[in-house]
């Protein structure tokens, strides 16, 4: 049986979404299920599921069994995976309690995070015209921005005042933020006179164009804030977010593949060492981070 909205905690309750929570409190087994029956979050797990599945079978599998798999595209890869299925399990698994809640969307921040550090290191390593300096600063100013400047504010903010009514705006622009860094290795081909000839470019700034919708689409609530109701089960702004950061992905992918020659993709370059490393001290970070996270959050009331 499902619930409305004045039946759950405040937590788990969204913007003028008022039908369709699952009941708390049951067995994990009860939400692996749900994935199989209507509500007001099946449509989120399987728009991200899907094409996960898609991506592993379709372009991670086939680059790792290439003669000569290249690291910058396979970083890409392995981040678009790693924030496909930690959003698709938590808005699966999340409704459980108030702490699966937190919990669950800990890892979907954290798969927001990794997906922005891999976009920034594909770039990074992919890139023939950035200046020394920029060679030198980009990927520290990188995990900077991402875990300083988007995550780490991001879970602060929802552990300890999920119910700050800023929270929303103050997420948007560091992750407007974030997405103008992600741009700054490729302002050179951008501004460079032979860039019509560049077939990889229209898909970055489609993928650009994509995130800003699907900003408009979460941060705006719309349109369910027009129809509060009607939108429970198929159609809100959430659901559409997750189908415009689909696209994202796609264009990603396609200019990545682009992008980046089996040459520029050896793993003993400099660069791509430097990025592996930024990605696997970056994994170790953020997993602390949700440990000790979560450690606090056990000690919270989120009902006040």
């Amino acid at each position: 049986m499902l619930l409305r909205d004045e039946q759950v905690p405040l937590l788990l309750k969204r913007k003028h979404v008022v039908r369709g929570y699952r009941p708390l409190n049951q067995p994990k087994s009860f939400y692996l299920k749900s994935a199989f029956s209507s509500h007001n979050e099946v449509f989120n797990v399987w728009t991200h599921f899907i094409p996960a599945i898609i991506l592993f079978f379709a372009y991670l599998i086939p680059e790792l069994l290439s003669p000569l798999p290249r690291v910058p595209v396979l970083i890409l890869q392995v981040g678009i995976v790693l924030l496909l299925i930690a959003s698709s399990m938590a808005h699966l698994m999340h409704s459980r309690s108030e702490l699966d809640h937190v919990f669950w969307f800990l890892i979907d921040f954290s798969g927001i995070a990794l997906f922005g550090i891999t976009i920034g290191l594909q770039r990074y390593s992919s890139s023939d015209h950035m200046s020394l300096i920029m060679k030198i600063i980009y990927v520290p100013l990188l995990l900077i921005v991402v875990l300083g400047g988007q995550y780490f504010s991001t879970c602060y903010l929802f552990v300890f005042k999920p119910h700050y009514k800023r929270r929303m705006e103050l997420r948007m622009g560091s992750c407007f933020l974030l997405a103008c860094w992600l741009y700054i290795p490729l302002h050179y081909r951008y501004q460079d006179p032979e860039s019509a000839g560049d077939p990889a470019l229209p898909l970055h700034s489609r993928a650009f164009q994509w995130l800003v919708f699907s900003g408009i689409f979460m941060g705006a609530h719309i349109p369910e804030r027009f129809a509060p109701g009607f939108f429970d089960i198929v159609g809100y702004g959430h659901q559409l977010f997750h189908l415009c950061i689909d696209m994202v992905a796609w264009n990603l992918l396609d200019a990545a593949n682009l992008d980046c020659s089996s040459d520029e993709g050896h793993v003993h370059l400099p660069r791509n060492i430097v990025a592996v490393s930024a990605l696997i001290a970056s994994i170790g970070i953020i997993g602390f981070n949700v440990h000790r996270m979560m450690q606090k959050a056990k000690t919270k009331r989120y009902d006040e």
